[in-house]
């Protein structure tokens, strides 16, 4: 039993023991009438602590990833103290997700090609002899690693630094953005729940959804953060637009972007080459 059930059960049965003194002289039958009144609150206490499933399957998943994606996500962005750390943290934190499930949908493509026995084909061999007798030089081994090709930088941040930073935002933000995705388990989360969704339609959902969300639950931190430092939020609007059919209740009403100035973020982002985004068509839990 949790804090919260324990305290609800013990407003109850002092409101019980109240009855029961001031009943004691009463017909046995109210007495019992009052007991099915407890067992009754009692048992809405404990249906309440079992939340509804989402009705749909890959939403389900979603959920149970976003319990540990989540607060690696939060903890990120709180340690970003300047306004324009924050924007560019959740600009680079979407770009990095987008990225994440490109890649997803990259291996789909590849492993449907590999499916035929057409392409099946044996893989050419190349075997190369170092220091053959007609080289000029002779390279012992203790000064190969000299003629070793640059292979770029090792560090996965780095990496995505040159390949996704956008020039239009603060680089401190973009590395702590990629340092906390490249240095948690949450691609692995996502790719584990995203493997058991066979149908296409799930994982575009599954998909759809995870961009979304991240967005809101961005603004949702931020929003905290700032009443905390008495600023400014950083960021107030939704940039991926929902899909069709879902619906923005709770807390997160305030976030949604009317359909107007979605268009204007696309049109923006577009002009920016330095900012572009490709900006998918995600969604929301309801």
């Amino acid at each position: 039993m949790n804090a919260v059930e324990e305290k609800t059960l013990r407003v109850l049965v002092r409101e019980a023991i109240k009855h029961r003194m001031a009943f004691h002289q009463q017909q046995p039958n109210e007495e019992d009438q009052l007991r099915q009144i407890i067992r009754h609150l009692i048992t809405e206490v404990d249906a309440d602590t079992e939340p509804a499933p989402y009705e749909s399957t890959a939403l389900n998943a979603l959920a149970d990833a976003f319990n540990q994606i989540l607060p690696v996500i939060k903890s990120g962005l709180r340690k970003l103290k300047k306004p324009e750390e924050r924007k560019s943290y959740r600009a680079h934190i979407l770009q990095k997700f987008d990225s994440i499930f490109a890649n997803f949908e990259g291996l789909d493509q590849k492993d449907k090609v590999g499916e035929g026995p057409v392409n099946e084909q044996e893989d050419e061999v190349t075997i190369k002899i170092d220091n053959r007798p007609d080289d000029a030089m002779v390279v012992p081994d203790i000064e190969k690693d000299r003629f070793e090709p640059d292979q770029g930088p090792d560090d996965p941040d780095e990496k995505d630094v040159q390949d996704l930073a956008i020039g239009t935002e603060d680089p401190t933000g973009a590395r702590f953005a990629f340092s906390t995705i490249n240095n948690s388990n949450i691609e692995k989360l996502l790719n584990d729940k995203r493997k058991l969704l066979d149908s296409p339609e799930y994982r575009q959902e599954f998909k759809e959804y995870a961009l979304y969300n991240i967005d809101l639950w961005l603004l949702t931190y931020e929003k905290e953060l700032a009443d905390e430092l008495g600023t400014e939020p950083a960021f107030t609007e939704t940039i991926m637009p929902k899909p069709a059919d879902a619906e923005v209740t709770g807390g997160a009403e305030e976030f949604e972007t009317s359909p107007d100035l979605e268009d204007d973020i696309e049109d923006e982002v577009e002009e920016d080459e330095g900012a572009a985004i490709d900006l998918p068509s995600i969604a929301e839990f309801e």
